[in-house]
């Protein structure tokens, strides 16, 4: 007989999935918790300009916090990033924001350029992974050789 793992699937108030999607937002696996890749959107602030790249990090950023914290965890159990540029020159302002957020024990992470983002606007899109059974900032420093009590 198959034992199946439990699946939860998370809806945050601040990043609903339009009707009409074809995909979940966020599901917790276990302690597993997965994000398809927050964005901004909509781009604007309240009064209708466009958001830099920075203040769309800062956004989603927060997003996937919000949601962490209604799968049952915190941003420090986020341990895989990647992250999704439409303009590699803004790498700087994503160093600036993990540092804010995720400092001093940094979750892993890829940074790619790509050539567009699902909506006009978007400049930058993350993915995040995370397990609600480790703290990342509780990081043990290993260097090959050493015993490592794992």
């Amino acid at each position: 007989m198959h034992t199946w793992t439990p699946v939860k699937r998370v809806v945050v108030p601040d990043a609903t999935e339009p009707p009409n999607a074809t995909w979940s937002n966020c599901l917790v696996l276990g302690n597993e918790v997965m994000m398809s890749g927050v964005t901004a959107h909509p781009a604007v602030d309240e009064s209708g300009q466009a958001l830099s790249t920075e203040a769309q990090g800062r956004r989603i950023l927060e997003r996937i916090d919000a949601t962490m914290r209604a799968a049952g965890g915190t941003r420090g159990n986020v341990y895989k990033l990647v992250v999704y540029l439409t303009d590699i020159a803004d790498k700087e302002a994503v160093s600036r924001l993990r540092a804010e957020f995720f400092g001093p024990v940094y979750p892993c992470s890829t940074l790619v350029q790509v050539g567009a983002l699902a909506f006009p606007g978007l400049t930058i899109e993350i993915d995040a992974f995370g397990r609600l059974d480790c703290d990342v900032a509780q990081a043990m420093q290993y260097y090959p050789g050493q015993y490592y009590p794992g």
